[in-house]
């Protein structure tokens, strides 16, 4: 009888409010007083720096890892996690990406953001790194050191009181979880929510919130959101299920142009950083312009703790940013460079182990793209631009063909790429499944595409032995008998002359990877010897 009493009064309900209806004039509801700080929806974005003043944030290190008295913290995280930490701040180099995240809390703690983060064990986090609350082994009570924070001087430069760090272990419900999450990034623009996802393909069971209100709702209702989809991602052994955060179907939910310049701002940023610093301003940028986005980050997991994956406090300090293009930092000579490889995330440090022992490594850059969408085209551009004599260029990617940015990017690189040259593509090749369920198979495909990505330099350097050869000889006067220098004592021309150079030396004998010079004795001596 009670329940068709609940169904008799809510069935009447929706029938006067269906009364309600054809008389009913809706007007539009005035947005939340934030909102109104902020720029409309399609003005032109401002971005500044991020960077925040090192010696606060060694401070700020310090204190979110500052356990109250008398809570008794665990000895393997005093071990493991405090001391360490610690240490890293003191010598303001190797932060981690858990260092780098708190930091980023932190500060935005101090200036008057509230930051919120939801997800499945977020508190402790997936892989043991965060251990954003202590709690003690006495009385269990539950303590959050970055909601003790002593503000300091920046407090008087504060928009507001400090700010709030809510740690929201939640259930295994996605679709609900992030659809409150959403409505959390709906209310309060100076509150950064982010939702974890244990591993990244978890938010395929809040698709539905992800398609028709994160990436769209702005377009729909003019409603901005900043809400942070952070999804581990990478191919380490986990298995189909666990492995990739499927890049490609947030990159389709983008409406970044292929041709032509970019929109003011787009409906949805896409990041896969490789650095603990450049997730730092990542965070730190979602709260300093004048206008929110959704951002979705493939997040790290064997990185968390890689030792060449860490930052300095310097690339965090004042006047630094989000870098969308990092440019290879061993090249000496970009002239030298004959392959070009872009790449997202984590096999970035893979490529860079297999070149460090490559014997012709130096003649190859690897240029990581950190920001997907938008498509950072005038920064790839200007580092591409440099390599004036690279003739190959690649796309190296660890997922599958039919997955992974390659489709994407794919179009927008070519746009950029120097006449009769064309992208390739290295990874693996289409598949139902994200990857293999067997670790020893999944290792084996891995470094498969790494030495793919390395196969046919030597002809590619002997390509441009012989363009600096045939450069010389068409410079050299006609009466001069003078023989040319040895390639070891010539001295890269100053970067106004690389154009000219580029553009000569195709004039005298192009350069492409389809030739090969097989009747020169000179190819012939670099196909057997490295050197």
């Amino acid at each position: 009888d009670q329940a068709a009493a609940v169904r008799a009064q809510w069935t009447d309900a929706l029938t006067a409010a269906f009364a309600r209806s054809s008389s009913c004039n809706p007007t539009e509801s005035p947005p939340p007083p934030g909102w109104r700080l902020l720029a409309a929806p399609g003005e032109r974005p401002v971005e500044g720096t991020t960077g925040v003043d090192v010696a606060r944030l060694r401070d700020i290190g310090i204190q979110s890892v500052a356990p109250a008295q008398g809570v008794k913290v665990h000895s393997r995280i005093e071990r493991f996690h405090i001391k360490p930490r610690l240490k890293r701040l003191e010598e303001g180099d190797g932060i981690d990406w858990a260092t780098a995240e708190a930091l980023a809390f932190g500060s935005l703690l101090a200036e008057g953001y509230n930051v919120r983060l939801s997800g499945q064990d977020v508190g402790r986090g997936t892989f043991s790194q965060r251990h954003a609350m202590f709690v003690c082994q006495d009385t269990e009570r539950v303590y959050v050191p970055l909601n003790h924070l002593s503000v300091g001087d920046s407090g008087r430069q504060a928009r507001r009181q400090p700010g709030k760090l809510e740690v929201v272990n939640s259930n295994l419900c996605e679709e609900a979880v992030v659809g409150f999450e959403y409505g959390m990034a709906t209310e309060d623009p100076f509150t950064l929510p982010i939702w974890e996802a244990q591993f990244g393909d978890f938010f395929n069971n809040c698709q539905t919130i992800i398609d028709g209100y994160v990436a769209s709702g702005e377009t729909k209702w003019g409603q901005q959101n900043g809400l942070v989809l952070l999804l581990p991602h990478g191919f380490d052994g986990g298995g189909p299920d666990h492995s990739s955060s499927r890049l490609e179907r947030h990159l389709q939910l983008s409406n970044d142009p292929v041709g032509g310049f970019a929109r003011a701002a787009p409906n949805l940023y896409v990041a896969y950083p490789s650095t603990p610093a450049q997730f730092f301003h990542l965070l730190r940028r979602q709260m300093k312009r004048n206008f929110r986005k959704p951002l979705v980050v493939a997040g790290p997991k064997t990185l968390l703790r890689l030792a060449d994956a860490t930052s300095s406090l310097h690339e965090m300090g004042p006047g630094t940013r989000f870098q969308p293009v990092l440019d290879d930092p061993a090249i000496r000579d970009p002239l030298a460079v004959k392959r070009v490889m872009l790449v997202s995330g984590k096999l970035y440090y893979e490529l860079e182990r297999a070149r460090s022992e490559h014997p012709l490594g130096s003649h190859v850059a690897i240029v990581r793209v950190e920001e997907l969408s938008p498509f950072p085209q005038q920064e790839l551009y200007a580092v591409l631009a440099q390599y004036a004599n690279a003739t190959d260029f690649a796309w190296v990617q660890e997922e599958p063909r039919n997955a992974g940015a390659y489709a994407f990017v794919g179009p927008r690189i070519q746009r950029l790429l120097p006449d009769l040259a064309d992208l390739r593509y290295v990874g693996r090749s289409e598949c139902a499944a994200v990857c293999s369920g067997v670790e020893t198979q999944q290792a084996a495909e891995q470094a498969q595409l790494v030495q793919e990505a390395f196969d046919g330099l030597r002809g590619l350097v002997a390509d441009l032995v012989i363009n600096t050869i045939s450069l010389q000889q068409a410079r050299a006067p006609a009466a001069s008998k003078q023989p040319p220098k040895p390639l070891d004592a010539q001295q890269p021309p100053p970067p106004q002359q690389r154009t000219l150079e580029s553009q000569s030396a195709a004039a005298v004998l192009p350069a492409s990877v389809s030739h090969r010079w097989s009747s020169r004795p000179l190819y012939a001596a670099a196909q057997s010897s490295e050197r």
